[in-house]
């Protein structure tokens, strides 16, 4: 049991670890919004790979693998990534509007903040990556091969992992809320900026490894 446990916060860790999409977008979201806002995007991530875990467990990611729904799906959620990095770039400098009250003014600042539309984001943005079940595959395959498919001990396996991964993700987004207090509307529109040409990069990449590696043919093997 502990030691099925210590293997899933070690692959909770990788995860947390690996720089895609996903990562960039709870930093962004919580210099942005603030720290709810990346737990936000964490909870929507992780509730997508709740839903391809799953999938991929009870033995029907074959249809997910299939190219009538990879290609269209990978091109779909690239593009997303490139549109939504391309608005990022391009996107001006928030203004604070300011509102006269009698002889005082107060300063009001756009972009309120939508926790759900923020968990929605990172839920979608994980879903469509085709890509993101084939992890999961290997790690089903990793830990099925490591407890001798005893499904308790690979449930604890996942569950840890996942709870690692949500624990590192608060304490990213909590870090990265702290450092917003001490950052003015420019540079967080120049962190955006550099967020939106990662972004960018990263739907080139995953449409660009969508044709190379081709899961739907490393799924029949």
């Amino acid at each position: 049991m502990f030691g099925a446990i210590g293997h899933g916060m070690l692959f909770g860790l990788a995860l947390c670890f690996s720089l895609g999409p996903a990562f960039f977008a709870l930093i962004q979201s919580s210099l942005r919004f603030g720290y709810k806002a990346g737990i936000a995007m964490s909870i929507g991530v992780i509730a997508s790979d709740l839903i391809y875990l799953a999938l991929a467990y009870f033995g029907m990611s074959g249809w997910l693998l299939d190219q009538k729904y990879a290609l269209p799906v990978g091109i779909l959620g690239g593009g997303l990534l490139i549109a939504y990095g391309l608005y990022q770039v391009l996107k001006k400098v928030p203004q604070p509007v300011p509102v006269s009250e009698g002889d005082t003014v107060i300063v009001i600042k756009n972009g309120e903040v939508k926790v759900g539309g923020i968990a929605l984001k990172g839920f979608f943005m994980n879903l469509l990556n085709p890509l993101i079940i084939l992890m999961w595959i290997g790690a089903i395959s990793f830990s099925s091969s490591k407890f001798n498919g005893d499904g308790v001990l690979m449930i604890t396996f996942f569950t840890s992992a996942l709870l690692t991964l949500f624990g590192t993700d608060t304490i990213k987004a909590l870090a990265a809320g702290k450092i917003k207090t001490y950052l003015n509307d420019l540079v967080i529109h120049k962190i955006n900026v550099g967020a939106g040409i990662i972004f960018i990069i990263s739907g080139v990449v995953v449409i660009v490894r969508l044709f190379v590696e081709q899961p739907w043919l490393q799924a029949g093997q």
